[in-house]
This record gives C-alpha cells, sequence and structure tokens, in this order.
C-alpha cells in the first residue's frame, strides 16, 4: 500500500500544480495546498516540497493584497486565513497580520452577532471564529469566557433550550437541528471541548455540552435495523433518508469521534466507555452505497474515514480501527486506480480523477493528499484542527 501511495501523491502533485488555483479561503483554496507541500515534505525530506509550498505562500500573499475576503467567518473568511498563518508558523516564520488584539476584538463582535442569530455552524458561524481564536496564544482567556457566558444566557434562557439550535435552511422550510460536524451541532460542541480542555469557563461549557449529549442519545437508532446510530437532522417534519453517512461532515464517524474527545476531556470514563463501542460499531460499515461513499474526498469520501480511523487507532490503539483505516485506505487507492493519469475528466464520480479545479482541502486533492500522507506518519496529523478532529 505505502508504494501505491507514493504513486498518487505524485499525480496529486501533478494536478495540484496542473492547475492555477488562486483563491485565498482555507477549504477550497492555497491554504490547503500550502499544508500539504509543508507535509509533503515533512514526510519525503525532499526540499522541493518545501520550496512549492513557499511558492504557494507567496501567490497567497499577493492574493491577499488585491483580494483580501469581506468575510470574518471560517469557510470562506478571514478566521480560516488566519487559524492557517497561525498553523504554519510551525514550518515557516512570517508575520501574521490578523494577529492583534484590534482584528481580535472585530472577529468577537463578528462571533457575537452570529451568536444573536444562533448561527452556531463551524464553517459558516461563530464556531470557526472561536477556533482561531483558540488557536491564537495572545487571545484573552477573558475574552473567551464572556462569550461562553453568553452562549449559555441565550441557550439556557430559553424554555426549551435544545431549541436554541433549531433553524430553517433552504432545502427544510421547517425548524430542525442539525447534528453533523461540519454545519451543525458538533461542531459547536467540538470547540467547546477545546474551551473545556482550556479551562475556560468549563461549568458553563459542560452544562452546553451536557444538554447536547442528553439530546442526541435521546435520539439514539437501533445500529441492527437501521445501520446508523443517529440521524443528520431532528425535527418534526424531517424525511429519513434510507441511508446515513460515514463520513467527517455528517453521520456517525464525525459525531462519535467529536464526542469521544468529549468524553477526554470531561473525563467521564462511562461515556467514553459507550462511545467506543458505537465507534467500533462504525468499523463494520464497509458498503460503498449504505455509507453513500460516492467520492474519495476528505469531507465526506473514503479518504476523509480512511483519516479518521487512522486517528481513532493513534489515539485508542484498538485494531478495529487500524482495520477499518486500511480498508478505506485500499478503496481510496482502487478508485484512484482506476482514474486516467492525465487530467481528462471534468467530472466527479467513483472510478476516475475528479474535477482539475478541485484542488484545495476540504473537497479536493490536497485535502485527499494530507490524508494518504497520514497512512505514512506516526505523527504531524495536527493539521485535522482544521477540520475538528484535534
Amino acid at each position: 500500500m505505502k508504494e501505491k501511495i507514493y504513486q498518487h501523491l505524485e499525480n496529486i502533485s501533478f494536478f495540484i500544480q496542473s492547475y492555477r488555483n488562486e483563491s485565498v479561503t482555507i477549504n477550497g483554496g492555497l491554504p490547503g495546498i500550502i499544508i500539504f507541500y509543508f507535509q509533503l515534505h515533512q514526510v519525503t525530506k525532499d526540499e522541493q516540497q518545501y520550496d512549492i509550498a513557499v511558492q504557494y505562500l507567496e501567490i497567497l500573499y499577493n492574493q491577499l493584497e488585491t483580494k483580501m475576503p469581506n468575510s470574518y467567518l471560517y469557510s470562506q473568511g478571514l478566521a480560516g486565513i488566519g487559524w492557517f498563518l497561525n498553523y504554519i508558523q510551525r514550518f515557516i516564520t512570517l508575520d501574521n497580520d490578523f494577529d492583534t488584539p484590534e482584528f481580535d476584538t472585530v472577529f468577537f463582535k463578528i462571533a457575537t452577532n452570529e451568536l444573536k442569530r444562533r448561527n452556531y455552524e463551524f464553517l459558516n458561524g461563530f464556531s470557526g471564529i472561536l477556533l482561531y481564536l483558540l488557536n491564537k496564544e495572545s487571545t484573552a482567556d477573558s475574552l473567551l469566557s464572556s462569550f461562553v457566558d453568553a452562549a449559555h444566557t441565550e441557550i439556557f434562557q430559553l424554555e426549551n433550550p435544545i431549541s436554541f439550535f433549531e433553524h430553517t435552511d433552504v432545502r427544510h422550510k421547517f425548524p430542525s437541528i442539525n447534528l453533523g460536524v461540519s454545519h451543525g451541532i458538533y461542531g459547536f460542541i467540538a470547540v467547546l471541548n477545546k474551551l473545556y480542555a482550556k479551562g475556560i469557563n468549563c461549568t458553563k461549557c459542560e452544562a452546553i455540552m451536557r444538554l447536547v449529549i442528553n439530546f442526541t442519545f435521546l435520539h439514539q437508532k437501533d445500529f441492527t435495523t437501521h445501520g446508523t446510530f443517529f440521524p443528520n437532522r431532528i425535527g418534526n417534519g424531517i424525511t429519513e433518508s434510507t441511508f446515513n453517512r460515514l463520513a467527517w461532515c455528517y453521520g456517525d464517524l464525525g459525531i462519535l469521534t467529536v464526542l469521544l474527545n468529549t468524553s477526554i476531556v470531561l473525563k467521564d470514563l462511562k461515556l467514553e466507555e459507550n462511545i467506543l463501542k458505537l465507534l467500533i460499531n462504525t468499523t463494520h460499515r464497509k458498503d460503498l452505497q449504505t455509507t453513500m461513499m460516492n467520492d474519495f474526498w476528505i469531507c465526506h469520501g473514503t479518504s476523509g474515514a480512511a483519516y479518521i480511523f487512522q486517528r481513532l487507532y493513534k489515539k485508542t490503539q484498538i485494531p478495529d480501527f487500524k482495520f477499518a483505516s486500511n480498508y478505506w485506505y485500499l478503496k481510496t487507492l482502487e478508485q484512484l486506480d482506476l482514474g486516467s493519469s492525465e487530467i481528462t475528466q471534468n467530472y466527479t464520480q467513483i472510478g476516475s480523477y475528479a474535477r482539475k479545479d478541485l484542488t484545495g482541502f476540504l473537497s479536493g486533492y490536497a485535502g485527499l493528499g494530507l490524508a494518504l500522507l497520514s497512512a505514512l506518519q506516526t505523527d504531524g496529523m495536527d493539521w485535522d484542527e482544521m477540520i475538528l478532529m484535534s
């Protein structure tokens, strides 16, 4: 498998360099590409990979001078860029122009506005901003603590506190609760894990976490009959799908991985034991159709599942996770093997290399490359904070 991974890493590098990505956003743009090349250098020790990372970093800075995003949110805005600039300090020393008290005040104001709108999303809400602020050593704990105070008040002043997390969207015209990590309630829980671990307003953090945990298990399904533990959304009028993803963005794998981290920071051994049992059950889900693994990207594809199971194995040393990780890595490689070694396809489907313009992180070659690299590393997986897995 190792030889095959190196082969596809070469292809991935070729594809990335064949398309000029000028986006500065963290999920689809240059930041993911830069992290990929810095990590590729860590594994291969090839100085050319480091030089490529620096070249892309120069392009990013040039783009920021002329095309600064007008959003402060994570996925499409400055919070994601700020997180990235902090993260790559471990590879290269550079100035982060966002790392100022003045910017912190603005980020906090935007996060507070999103809180009032009950926009708790990770990718496009206040949770992503909090991740950036948490990642900075200079962020005042009092600032973060006051935000937890405000969130606790907004939630528990309601007659039914869990209703804080209800919202409508384009597809669902009635109130419902999204359980996902990317756009749902477990992105917020992952950030609360970090706040709690840092000792910030722990009592109120835990109160919110317990509220969500109790609500989640109130809606747990019978795995034997449903083939999954938790739905994607909960609410009156929600039509349950026949299948559910095994993915980072939605479904059991993302939810349970966040919950495992929650049990560890809370030192709740009973919860941890229960979560591990559920996670071990997810290792038996191997059908591409029922797991809805319709591509090989990190967000909701085979490489994402392979990577998360790899991280779970390194955290727990439970063999089931190693077997599951290897299975999904092999499925990823099988899909890549069926594809062309040239960029000729302009669509995404199993059995072909995907659209040539998808070179970024979350649904692109940079993220795919990082997932494959992690099968070769014993450490250096801390980049996954950008998807709240650490």
